[in-house]
């Protein structure tokens, strides 16, 4: 097998000499290069081969493209993309600073004063791309830029090419995107169709409370966990986990981790102009800001949702079981190979909308997790099952 350095060397010969990698995540390895025409360093990121595939150039440069028409303080901008030797790429300035990842492992929690600032920065910038249609769908620490004081969000318009693809193509959306099930809002780990930008508002939600407490919210042994956690689970109030953070700052957090897109901040503006509330200083709170933030008229935490979801994949998970556990002892008709199971589309009895939600995405989930935790069971086309 070829060299990947050395095959990108080739492909972007005469354009960027590549000098060497910088890192690798759940869908690009980003290198170092030097734009041979500008004589400046850049960052050059290539999709994943597989994603390549399956993303093809012409939905990957359209999405980046939209991308590429953000101007603003705290996006990172696109100097170039393209397609060269089957590389799929883009090219972005190459920041002397550190991600929000690099620090928080570096540091844990952060000071209160310094969160609060990277969160206004990285809020103003999900007001402009959200202003303009563009959702990011994967904020995270490690597409957030710290350099000089101010923080630079970076990868607007992969993460929907990505996933749409992945997902037209049969594979689980979040089995893709999901390079990063933890900061992944309820809506994305059932494959909803119909997402919108709130599930950036809840991602930084997360990240809001990791930097404020050292640790993400929900945490498991696989992927599968922390997305079940998401779905059913309810985090620990950030104030309980750092009594220093004030009062109104967690309330903030807290809303933005709402279950229900609905009962989330609706906005990035909503949100940034809680956050300019806050005196970063001293991390206090100016008087504007000092009173409870509602919660759309209803307790903060309400578990019924939880509930019904943790109902509905619990009686997914034990019928899928039962079946498995059945199936080969099953006397009569054709051999059975056990380890082979299908999911199948699941129907919703009564009406209630908000499970109806779940009937596609469970599917994804419960044949996911069956793949991925048992190793040895696979999981049928339910096409195939349904039409034989």
């Amino acid at each position: 097998m070829s060299d990947p350095l050395q095959a990108l060397r080739g492909a972007l010969a005469g354009r960027y000499t590549v000098e060497r990698e910088l890192g690798a995540g759940g869908m690009a390895t980003v290198y170092l290069a030097e734009d041979v025409r500008h004589r400046r360093k850049v960052a050059v990121k290539v999709l994943r081969p597989d994603l390549a595939q399956s993303v093809g150039p012409e939905r990957f440069l359209r999405e980046i493209e939209i991308a590429a028409r953000l101007q603003h303080p705290h996006i990172l901008p696109l100097y170039d993309s393209g397609e060269a030797a089957g590389f799929l790429f883009y090219v972005m300035p190459y920041v002397e600073g550190e991600s929000l990842r690099q620090r928080l492992s570096r540091h844990g929690e952060l000071p209160v004063a310094d969160a609060v600032r990277i969160l206004r920065d990285v809020a103003d910038a999900l007001a402009k791309a959200h202003g303009q249609g563009v959702v990011h769908r994967d904020i995270k620490p490690d597409n957030v830029l710290l350099a000089d004081r101010h923080a630079m969000v970076a990868d607007f318009g992969v993460a929907k090419a990505v996933s749409e693809a992945t997902g037209r193509h049969g594979v689980t959306t979040a089995g893709v995107a999901l390079g990063t099930p933890t900061y992944m809002a309820p809506e994305q780990a059932v494959a909803d169709p119909n997402l919108d930008h709130r599930v950036d508002i809840y991602a930084f939600g997360v990240l809001a409370y990791e930097m404020l407490t050292g640790e993400p919210p929900f945490a498991g042994p696989n992927a599968q966990a922390v997305l079940s956690a998401h779905m059913t689970e309810a985090p620990a109030p950030v104030t309980g986990r750092r009594a220093a953070v004030p009062e109104p700052l967690g309330q903030l957090v807290m809303k933005c981790l709402e279950k229900k897109a609905a009962d989330r901040w609706q906005t990035a503006d909503e949100l940034l102009g809680r956050l300019e509330a806050i005196s970063t200083p001293s991390a206090g709170v100016t008087p504007t800001a000092t009173s409870p933030i509602a919660a759309a008229g209803r307790p903060a935490w309400s578990l019924s949702f939880d509930r019904r979801k943790a109902g509905v994949a619990a009686t997914a998970l034990a019928a899928v079981v039962a079946l498995l556990v059945w199936a080969p002892w099953r006397r009569g008709g054709p051999a059975i190979d056990p380890n082979l199971v299908a999911v199948l589309p699941f129907r919703v009895v009564g009406g209630d909308a908000t499970l109806a939600d779940l009937r596609e995405g469970m599917v994804d989930m419960v044949a996911t997790y069956l793949t991925g935790e048992a190793g040895t069971v696979r999981a049928a086309d339910p096409g195939t099952v349904i039409s034989a």
